[in-house]
């Protein structure tokens, strides 16, 4: 015959994991839904936290930006907060129906973290660090249940509760998504007041032969005018560079845009002390020896990124017979000198722009950069006009 087990029964050190992983689970879940919303939906030109985008693997960005971080707009880290109370409640209301619905809930929770897991390495090429450590703490929570209580149902009663808290509580959340994303449309006024208020520090003394758009002979004549610092392992560096296509799109014609390596790799970036993307200056070096067909190498190394490799730059570099030219001490130099041209602008982090002279860091969404671009297009016609 089958003991059943229960929480109540067991000693202290079971109940002290169960509260930590209950905790941990609330305060990751909080974490990851506020890097959610600074990033998809930031009040200003400021990007958001970049506490867990380790490098090009370890980033929260890439489960953010993906389709799997939310269900109808409300990021599934709100159902993870849910489910880290939900534990912590089962801790103070040790009664046999609450036990065994939450035996349930985070047996769940447990398969789910793990689908999500194994989706990350494989789709994402990558894994989320904060989303890791909820993942940790939810199978510390089942494993405590696994250990120390006997499954014997869902009890309708609480599961009904639970499932009325977090459709009600989603219902909120999923109207104060529509209303950020409504406020991000009509927030033209104040972008243009954040952009006007930041100082203009002009831009690199040299040009850069690599170029995403081109509207003029002379790169201050555009009325955009638009200097990018990037990393081609950098995921962030990637959304930017598939936010370029929707602006040159939207823009042709009134866009200059010069792109300047900026590597976070030692091996060529004198500013960087640790290895972080060991394969970023590779990259550099490759895309650096083809000027002339900079704009398709750019985008075939971010579509690339997840899967990058050194033999995959050093194949790329065959097919387009540079290979002598990307080993060329001359050509590392070349990289080199476009890193330093970022040091009288305090360049620390990728992407990074100057967009009219403006310092612009991280990625901002179409809805709040394009009423910048707007003002900047405006303003140029009217100085043309009274020329």
């Amino acid at each position: 015959m089958t003991e059943n087990k229960s929480l109540s029964n067991a000693n202290t050190t079971w109940h002290g994991l169960l509260i930590l992983a209950g905790i941990g689970m609330i305060a990751v879940s909080i974490y990851m839904t506020d890097h959610y919303f600074d990033t998809l939906f930031p009040d200003g030109l400021e990007g958001a936290s970049t506490l867990c985008n380790i490098n090009s693997f370890f980033n929260c960005n890439k489960a953010t930006m993906s389709g799997a971080s939310n269900i109808a707009g409300v990021p599934i880290s709100l159902f993870g907060l849910f489910v880290g109370i939900f534990t912590l409640i089962g801790y103070m209301f040790q009664t046999d129906t609450v036990e065994r619905t939450n035996y349930f809930m985070l047996g769940a929770n447990a398969v789910g973290c793990l689908v999500l897991f194994i989706y990350s390495l494989v789709g994402l090429g990558g894994l989320c660090p904060m989303c890791t450590v909820y993942y940790i703490f939810s199978w510390l929570a089942f494993f405590v249940y696994f250990k120390q209580s006997t499954f014997a149902g869902l009890s309708p009663k609480v599961t009904g509760i639970y499932a009325v808290i977090v459709l009600i509580v989603s219902g909120i959340t999923y109207s104060y998504v529509s209303g950020k994303k409504f406020a991000q449309t009509q927030m033209a006024d104040s972008m243009v007041k954040q952009y006007d208020s930041l100082q203009n520090i002009g831009r690199p003394k040299m040009d850069s032969p690599y170029l995403l758009a081109k509207s003029s002979e002379e790169f201050d004549k555009a009325p955009i005018q638009m200097v990018i610092f990037s990393d081609f392992q950098c995921p962030a560096c990637k959304m930017l560079s598939e936010l370029v296509h929707e602006i040159v799109k939207k823009y042709q014609g009134k866009i200059n845009i010069q792109y300047f390596f900026y590597p976070l790799d030692h091996n060529c970036n004198p500013e960087m002390q640790r290895p972080l993307h060991p394969l970023a200056c590779q990259a550099a070096y490759m895309a650096s020896c083809l000027p002339d067909k900079f704009e398709k190498v750019h985008d075939d190394i971010f579509n690339n990124q997840n899967s990058l490799s050194l033999e995959w730059i050093q194949d790329y570099a065959k097919k387009e017979n540079v290979l002598d030219c990307m080993k060329n001490a001359a050509t590392k130099d070349k990289v080199v000198e476009m890193i330093k041209a970022a040091a009288p602008f305090g360049i620390r982090s990728t992407p990074t722009m100057l967009l009219n002279g403006v310092k612009v860091e991280g990625v901002i969404p179409m809805p709040s950069l394009a009423p910048i671009l707007d003002a900047l297009v405006k303003r140029a016609g009217t100085q043309d006009n009274e020329k």
